[in-house]
């Protein structure tokens, strides 16, 4: 995160039916959520993001992914495919991004 995102902050949650690490910017127009398993492994991640700043995020996820569809994208990493997907909201929109199964 310090390398890749370093305008993000790390947020304390204590959260007893969820367990996830939470990021958000200064300017709170993006939060990252990593959910993790009970071994402490992440098995996803959601990134929150302000409406104002969709665009940026779209050309973002189709100058850096493959496109596979209409608001998903695929990223292969180390032998894995990932799936990234973008859904809107009435304030936000939200990307979240899964082992392609």
């Amino acid at each position: 995160m310090k390398k890749n995102y370093s305008d993000m902050n790390y947020n304390t949650v204590i959260n007893k039916k969820f367990n996830y690490l939470k990021y958000s910017d200064n300017l709170e127009n993006q939060t990252v959520l990593f959910f993790m398993t009970p071994d402490s492994v992440c098995r996803n991640v959601r990134i929150i993001c302000d409406k104002s700043i969709k665009s940026q995020k779209l050309k973002e996820l189709n100058s850096e992914y493959s496109k596979s569809g209409e608001n998903i994208w695929i990223d292969k990493k180390e032998g894995k495919e990932y799936l990234l997907e973008m859904t809107d909201g009435k304030w936000s929109c939200v990307i979240s991004i899964e082992t392609k199964k």
